[in-house]
């Protein structure tokens, strides 16, 4: 197996947070892994203690528009081939996002082998133009198209500490007591219909509750003033805008809230925990629908359309889900039942197996 391997993440902690964990693991097995990002403000507050060496890919100014994206490519793709070259990169690992596209195209002109990661049940635009370049294609959900020829199931990469999360360490860590605890959580950008609805309708049920919750970058202290606005002592809020301790507060949650995105989804398998989920609804291909369909279909999460949510409704069904804790750790083992295993190993033996065959096997 090559040495260096160049892991390529862009824009979203769904897509940064898996890059690091293989990163990890290629580190421990003697590798010289470096991680490519966009250099977006969430991805550097995500890398704020990251041990890992990371390079930002400078991709051309502003969002390419139909007419401007051959020029926007042929730049970016030239920027990613002095990047590659300077690196001395062996192969390049992507996890989707805007930098991959230039960063797959430029490893492919210098014959360099060619990896995805697609955390969705439906894959991304990114993953679907590489994917005739790639060597394999790792799935993290059962894909609703099937896998293709170089497609494989293994899971999302996830931290080890998901492996051996508890209830009451990551409680007392945390500083909470023994009332039950919600995570809410829009992703690493947050979502603004859960900081806006979310904390009235949880102050709306009368429950005596403990909250975290994570805003997103600029929100947090609107999101802290509307939980302090409820005017009661029930329900105690910590609220941030983002986290690196997410098995300790999924650990530590009886209900999470959230949106779709397929390294959430694998999360709350991984910890076996229930979840209302709320799927971000701008997706041509509905792609978070589909991934929270994986744990509503197998009974351990409520999926609720954005269009359909009420303050009323959301009210009236986390209270329910709250005054039964007994459905709550029904639908936390059917979350559990959707874990595929441990992804990072049935990744890295693959990967390795590939590049020593020099082609897919």
């Amino acid at each position: 197996m090559v040495a260096r391997v160049c892991l390529v993440s862009g824009g979203t902690g769904g897509h940064l947070m898996p890059a690091l964990v293989l990163g990890r693991a290629l580190h421990a097995r003697g590798h010289e892994p470096v991680l490519v990002t966009e250099g977006r403000e969430v991805e550097r507050e995500l890398l704020r203690r990251e041990p890992l060496v990371v390079r930002e890919l400078h991709l051309p100014g502003g969002r390419p528009k139909a007419l401007t994206l051959p020029f926007w490519l042929l730049r970016a793709v030239a920027a990613a081939r002095r990047l590659l070259r300077e690196q001395a990169v062996g192969c390049v690992v992507s996890t989707g996002g805007r930098p991959s596209v230039p960063m797959g195209l430029a490893a492919r002109s210098l014959g360099l082998p060619v990896f995805l990661l697609e955390q969705n049940a439906v894959t991304g635009r990114a993953n679907r133009w590489l994917a005739p370049l790639a060597l394999r294609v790792y799935h993290g959900l059962p894909n609703a198209a099937g896998y293709g020829r170089r497609g494989v199931l293994t899971g999302t990469p996830l931290r080890a500490e998901f492996a051996a999360v508890d209830r009451r360490s990551a409680r007392e860590a945390l500083g909470l007591d023994e009332r039950p605890v919600v995570l809410v959580t829009g992703g690493s950008q947050g979502a603004a219909v859960l900081n806006q609805m979310v904390p009235a309708a949880l102050l709306g049920t009368g429950l005596a509750l403990q909250v975290l919750h994570l805003a997103g970058l600029g929100n947090d202290e609107a999101v802290r003033r509307a939980y302090a606005a409820g005017g009661g002592e029930l329900v105690r809020a910590f609220v941030r805008p983002v986290a690196a301790d997410m098995d300790r507060l999924f650990g530590a949650a009886d209900l999470v809230v959230c949106r779709g995105g397929g390294t959430t989804v694998a999360e709350l398998a991984a910890v076996g925990r229930p979840a209302v989920i709320v799927p971000y609804p701008h997706h041509k291909d509905r792609q978070q629908w589909h991934n929270a369909q994986v744990l509503g279909r197998a009974g351990a999460a409520l999926v609720i359309e954005e269009r359909a949510l009420t303050l009323a409704s959301l009210t009236e069904q986390l209270g329910a889900l709250l005054r039964a804790p007994e459905r709550l750790a029904a639908m936390g083992q059917c979350a559990a039942g959707q874990h595929p295993g441990d992804p990072v190993a049935a990744i890295l033996a693959d990967l390795e197996q590939v590049l020593a065959a020099g082609a897919p096997s």
